[in-house]
């Protein structure tokens, strides 16, 4: 008579389903509360007692109110990342130049016009007392490389041509923006890191004007103003 061994794998997976639904309950909890009261006001008590659950449970799956709202955050992030990454890799089928430059841009306002307190979580007022986890560099550099990756095709095919009248930054400068020439423009100049980083403040500038209600009744059709903002930041870099 054959006999089988018996398996630990099972409850322990069980576990780990249930653990996971509920973080993710959790933090569905905590994403409403910060739409409706902001992050600054998130409490775990409030979030616990929506859930049924003593305040001390939540401690089980998150250590305190920085480890939750850093994984909203980070949920944030990913989710923003992966909207620039999935527009960048349709756009790289694209011939036409400024197509490819617009298309992460338009993105990113999209996904910011759907999920506003998400992107106030990123872009928005900072939390008192609260200093985002080094985790958020990963997500938020898949982002930046997305939004560059027209910029790097063009280099690598001889189709870049920045704007050399606009004559060298200082030494200071240049070793202020470093990690950005180094990191996500590899054979550019620190001259062109700077246009890069000035086209990337004035694509989340516009894109927070308008996420945070700015341009009501003053501009009646902001996708029209951001496409042609985000067409001069193109010219300005020197691609367009």
């Amino acid at each position: 008579m054959s006999t089988t061994a018996p398996t630990t794998s099972a409850p322990r997976n069980a576990r780990e389903r249930v653990r996971e639904e509920m973080t993710a309950e959790i933090l569905a909890v905590a994403g409403a509360h910060v739409a409706r009261d902001g992050a600054a006001a998130i409490s775990l008590r409030s979030i616990a007692r929506d859930l049924g659950m003593a305040p001390s449970a939540i401690y089980r799956y998150f250590d305190g109110r920085d480890a939750l709202l850093s994984a909203l955050i980070l949920s944030a992030y990913g989710a923003l990342a992966d909207e620039a990454e999935r527009a960048a890799d349709e756009a790289g089928r694209e011939t036409d130049q400024e197509g490819r430059w617009l298309a992460v841009p338009r993105a990113i306002r999209l996904w910011a016009l759907e999920h506003p307190h998400q992107w106030g979580l990123i872009f928005g007022t900072p939390v008192p007392g609260y200093h985002a986890p080094e985790d958020t560099i990963e997500p938020y550099t898949r982002m930046a490389f997305a939004l560059v990756r027209p910029l790097l095709a063009a280099h690598e095919e001889g189709r870049f041509h920045p704007d050399e009248e606009r004559g060298p930054i200082t030494d200071e400068l240049r070793a202020a923006v470093a990690p950005v020439t180094d990191g996500l423009l590899p054979g550019l100049s620190g001259e062109t890191a700077v246009l890069v980083l000035q086209a990337f403040t004035a694509i989340i500038g516009a894109i927070s004007l308008e996420v945070f209600g700015h341009w009501r009744n003053t501009v009646l059709e902001p996708g029209l103003l951001f496409d042609a903002d985000v067409a001069q930041a193109g010219k300005s870099i020197g691609l367009l």
